[in-house]
């Protein structure tokens, strides 16, 4: 991401899982859009077309949301026994 005018879209490896990440790039200040409930980055999309490209815009789906993966432990048949 080294290029502040391009937009960079992918998946962004954590812990036991990946996040789907979008970087619109650009001039200004960085903005970092956090979903709640079950929201998705396409949530996010109308907000920063009114916003424009003065900002720097970073969205991402949480957890098991949108283009994400699930978490390891999340996945079905691999819960372990307490003992």
């Amino acid at each position: 991401m080294t290029n502040v005018n391009s937009t960079w879209t992918g998946m962004v490896p954590v812990d036991d899982t990946a996040l789907a990440v979008t970087d619109t790039g650009g001039p200004g200040r960085s903005v970092l859009y956090l979903n709640g409930q079950f929201a998705t980055q396409s949530y996010w999309r109308r907000v920063i077309a009114e916003l424009g490209g003065e900002y720097r815009h970073i969205t991402y789906d949480m957890r098991a949301r949108g283009r994400s993966r699930r978490s390891a432990a999340a996945a079905p048949g691999l819960h372990r026994r307490r003992v």
